[in-house]
């Protein structure tokens, strides 16, 4: 989704494990059992490599502290072929160990990467498995302030998965009421996310809304500007992505996903720019890291 990066969603989802459940009720096909607890837990892997680790995992349990479901989160950026193979080894492992159903969430950014990640993932003859889905268009778009204060983990989602609509003061509005349940530290950290993410007409608003509420005293000016100017230079390093990417596609060059991956983690303006003139004159997509 716009402005996802992979770390930020499994935060939040780390900080509230309910948030899993609020974004497994929206995926196709999911069926969550009515439960007492969520708690984001570990799955003891040691036997496994490194490569078969999930980003994160929510066990859901009744009232007596038994399993009756578990939800794996991953967050998918890229194409991974590797992960038609490890995301099964995820679920046959955490289903042995609870004893219980087990789902496979993934958050992706795009429509275009979730059709890729929500095929099914055929084991044999005898079994498939077919991964829940959350792409920007299955986010729910939060405008009730109140349903903001029950989850603000899943306002900064609906905030950042929606940009267009985060024009509408109601969504802004509904965010920063979950936001100001929070810590301060917490709510500095979900606000940068945000505003990272948004264009800047809408980051202007959100400042203006921010500086004209009492409980945003501690998210002053000071806050807005150092988040602005990073801002800027995240809003170059994306741009100069788009172009190389755009000009290789143009050209016919097959990109790689591991060229796609490094093109897309760089956030060196100079370097960036050096690979848009790179771009236009070399054979092959590999060639653009050539020194």
């Amino acid at each position: 989704m716009p402005g996802i990066d992979h770390e930020m969603p499994l935060e939040l989802i780390r900080n509230r494990p309910e948030t899993a459940v609020e974004l497994l009720r929206r995926a196709p096909g999911a069926d969550v059992p009515p439960y007492t607890t969520a708690h984001v837990e570990t799955v003891d892997c040691t036997q496994a490599p490194i490569e078969f680790r999930a980003d994160s995992v929510v066990v859901l349990r009744d009232e007596t502290g038994a399993a009756l479901m578990a939800v794996i989160v991953e967050v998918q950026l890229g194409r991974d072929y590797g992960k038609r193979f490890s995301w099964p080894v995820y679920i046959t492992t955490l289903r042995s160990q609870h004893k219980c159903d087990t789902a496979l969430l993934v958050i992706c950014p795009d429509r275009s990467m979730a059709r890729w990640c929500e095929r099914t993932i055929r084991l044999g003859p005898n079994g498939a498995i077919t991964p829940l889905v959350i792409d920007p268009g299955r986010m729910p778009l939060i405008t009730d302030p109140d349903q903001a204060r029950a989850c603000p983990e899943l306002a900064v989602l609906s905030a950042v998965a929606h940009p267009d609509e985060s024009d509408n003061e109601m969504v802004l509005e509904a965010m920063l009421a979950g936001l100001a349940t929070l810590d301060e530290d917490r709510a500095r950290v979900y606000l940068s996310y945000v505003i990272s993410s948004l264009r800047d007409v809408t980051v202007k608003r959100l400042e203006e809304m921010v500086t004209t509420i009492q409980d945003f005293d501690y998210l002053g000016e000071k806050y807005f500007s150092h988040w602005l100017a990073k801002g800027e230079v995240k809003g170059e390093v994306k741009g100069e992505i788009k172009s190389i990417l755009t000009v290789l596609d143009a050209r016919g060059l097959e990109i790689s996903d591991d060229a796609r991956e490094r093109i897309q983690r760089c956030e060196d303006t100079n370097q960036l720019e050096a690979w848009v003139r790179r771009a236009a004159v070399i054979t092959s997509s590999d060639e653009l890291f050539d020194e």
